[in-house]
């Protein structure tokens, strides 16, 4: 005569012993895997970065302002030192027209800081008034005037494009393929490209990408945001910023 504690009838019976005790250990274990995979996977992630940015703390700036190659003031920031600052809207734009019609001017601009290391950017107000003329003029503060444009050479650098702004800390994480579509909206819509360089020696920096003259780069770019690419040009610095004036309106992909 069979076992009857072998045979399981699911409205009839428990399950055997045997069958209880396998599941069981079935269920743990492919929990234990499940969150090794899990943790495997993440360890191996890039970092979002450490960019910040708070919407909430809207602050006046003052400073002189340029549009070209991309709108930008120079300032100073919370503990008294000279930066460059570079400007956006709330969205994937920028503010050049607005700052064309001003030219080389002392002014006030609010808005709140977006933040990674040594990099600023401001993200203005979106209620029209987040621009006026100074008060007085530039006296008393003359290292508020913009210097001269600093050559520093030829230069044939690897690295990657993304958007500045995403980058600072608006997006996290502001980079790699998942963040490619994003950065190339930004960049479309006005925002500066930027060129993130990492040499052999692990050394990495941000430097912004212009046009060969120094002008805002070509939309050509656009397919290449993202992308491991070579770009071969001029590197100068202008303010506290370094910009690369390409060589090529298109990067090299590798």
């Amino acid at each position: 005569m069979a076992d009857k504690g072998d045979f399981f009838i699911g409205w009839a019976a428990k399950a055997p012993s045997a069958d209880r005790r396998f599941f069981l250990a079935s269920g743990v274990g492919l929990l234990a895997a499940t969150g090794g995979m899990a943790y495997g996977l993440a360890s191996h992630q890039q970092p979002v970065g450490p960019g910040t940015w708070d919407m909430a703390d809207v602050r006046e700036w003052r400073g002189t302002i340029i549009s070209s190659p991309y709108p930008m003031l120079r300032t100073r920031d919370e503990n008294g030192n000279v930066t460059t600052a570079l400007l956006a809207c709330m969205g994937k734009c920028a503010v050049k027209l607005r700052i064309d019609a001003m030219g080389e001017r002392t002014v006030i601009v609010r808005g709140s800081p977006i933040r990674r290391g040594q990099h600023l950017m401001i993200a203005t107000q979106d209620d029209g008034s987040w621009i006026e003329l100074a008060g007085d003029t530039q006296a008393g503060d003359e290292e508020l005037v913009w210097p001269t444009v600093e050559r520093l050479g030829a230069v044939d650098l690897s690295g990657v494009i993304l958007d500045t702004k995403c980058w600072f800390g608006a997006m996290r994480p502001g980079e790699g393929k998942v963040h490619k579509a994003c950065a190339s909206l930004c960049i479309r819509g006005g925002l500066p490209p930027g060129f993130y360089v990492k040499s052999l020696r692990d050394q990495r920096q941000l430097m912004i990408l212009t046009d060969a003259n120094g002008g805002p780069v070509s939309m050509d770019i656009l397919p290449f945001v993202a992308d491991p690419v070579q770009v071969v040009g001029e590197a100068v610095r202008q303010g506290t910023l370094v910009f690369v004036r390409m060589a090529s309106p298109t990067p090299t992909r590798i």
